[in-house]
């Protein structure tokens, strides 16, 4: 497999070097760390239109108001 060759400044190496699991090439390593880096929720980004996203939202808004109103009554009950 072709390589590259690349300059690290030495702070960097370290903190790649540290990052290195047992058995693991400092490529395995960068593959493993740009990986972490993309969400698997990216390739939703654009699918809803811009009304779809804010009843989305309202909906989340007033479920968590009511799941916060519930908690509230319930410690007041207990005290």
């Amino acid at each position: 497999m072709p390589s590259k060759t690349i300059s690290l400044k030495e702070e960097t190496y370290e903190r790649l070097r540290r990052k290195k699991g047992e058995g693991e090439s400092f490529s395995d390593v960068i593959d493993r760390i740009l990986t972490e880096e993309e969400h698997s929720l990216y390739g939703l980004v654009g699918l809803a239109e811009d009304d779809e996203v804010a009843q989305i939202q309202e909906k989340s808004r007033s479920f968590r108001d009511d799941v916060d109103r519930r908690i509230n009554d319930e410690s007041q009950i207990e005290q």
